[in-house]
């Protein structure tokens, strides 16, 4: 009988690991960033809302996740919701009128909605008396919660989180940080693509 030759190591770099919310928020120093104090914050800004606030890839959806789960914990939370466009308004809106008052509604890419979608989210909260957390590229009429930002450090700790990621060659890290200036998303999304280009 012939043997089955060994099945390929799987990708570290594949979603079910790199997905928001599979890896842990951490600061510009690659530490880990505690949430406790940050949901705190939240709750002493105007209405118990905030804007999470950074450039593509620099970890705002991840925290976002992370953010909302821990608000489910200790109270009501919606979403995240993700916002692709105004269009995503009237849902979004029904959301908030059918939350409980007192929630953070969490919404993903605020940008989206455009000024006059934002205006009626906003209306909707606080008529409802319900808090935002929101994600956005920029600085908002919201007040900011936070700024993300990331590094060469940030990635390589994200790395080193990784189930079978001890063998990836330093190299790499800085090539793919560098080449995608600074998204971790599409670094992340480049190593699986040198991961498989490696294979056997």
């Amino acid at each position: 009988m012939t043997a089955l030759p060994p099945r390929p190591a799987p990708n570290p770099f594949a979603t079910r690991h790199t997905q928001p919310g599979s890896l842990p928020p951490l600061d510009a120093e690659g530490r880990p960033l505690e949430l406790a104090p940050l949901a705190a914050r939240l709750s002493g800004l105007g209405r118990r809302s905030g804007a999470i606030v950074g450039p593509h890839g620099s970890g705002k959806t991840n925290l976002l996740v992370h953010l909302a789960r821990l608000l489910a914990k200790t109270g009501h939370c919606v979403g995240p919701l993700r916002a692709r466009s105004c269009r995503d308004t009237p849902g979004i809106v029904r959301a908030i009128l059918r939350a409980p008052r007192g929630t953070t509604v969490c919404i993903d890419s605020w940008e989206q909605l455009g000024w006059p979608g934002r205006l009626a989210v906003r209306s909707a909260a606080a008529w409802r008396r319900t808090g935002l957390l929101v994600t956005s590229h920029r600085t908002t009429e919201l007040p900011t919660l936070i700024d993300c930002h990331t590094s060469r450090i940030v990635l390589e700790r994200l790395v080193e989180r990784l189930p079978d990621a001890a063998g990836i060659p330093p190299g790499d890290i800085d090539d793919a940080f560098a080449r995608h200036g600074g998204n971790l998303r599409d670094a992340l999304a480049d190593l699986y693509d040198r991961f498989e280009a490696r294979r056997p």
